[in-house]
């Protein structure tokens, strides 16, 4: 499912974001009213359980949504990188019901480095930490489109 087919009143908080890379997934969760979004865990592609992985955060968590990332170009088109992101989120809605949005992520890996550079965090610990925190930067704009979007629908 696409975002942007999607009419704000379809969709619950909390969310749960995933950035599917091809090593790493990034996981991040928004609160129950949006106002703040935190990364809590990185999982491993390889595992074969992720997706039991993830199912297991979204019943701790209560998520009624998914934002899975999807890394376009520069110049707005997809490659690559976003079907494989489109065939695991895929895979994923073989195994839970909840509704899945795609969010472009370009520029969350670059904004998520800032941050936590910012924090006064090595490069280590900024390496251990960015999947987690990019997931955070683009769950924060998918809600904050929401917010906009339903101002406007208000209005």
């Amino acid at each position: 499912m696409n975002s942007e087919s999607c009419s704000t009143s379809e969709i619950s908080l909390p969310l749960l974001a995933l950035d599917i890379g091809g090593k790493r997934i990034g996981i991040a969760v928004s609160d129950r009213l949006g106002l703040s979004c935190r990364g809590i865990t990185c999982l491993f592609r390889n595992d074969k359980n992720w997706t039991q992985q993830v199912n297991k955060l979204i019943a701790e968590y209560g998520i009624k949504g998914l934002v899975v990332g999807l890394p376009k170009n520069m110049d707005g088109t997809e490659g690559v990188q976003a079907q494989d992101c489109r065939d695991a989120a895929n895979i994923l809605s073989k195994s839970s019901d909840l509704p899945i949005f795609f969010q472009d992520e370009r520029l969350s890996t670059w904004t998520a480095k800032e941050r936590l550079f910012a924090q006064g965090l090595n490069e280590k610990k900024v390496k251990a930490k960015l999947d987690q925190t990019a997931a955070a930067v683009f769950l924060e704009d998918f809600i904050a489109a929401l917010t906009i979007k339903t101002e406007t629908e208000h209005a």
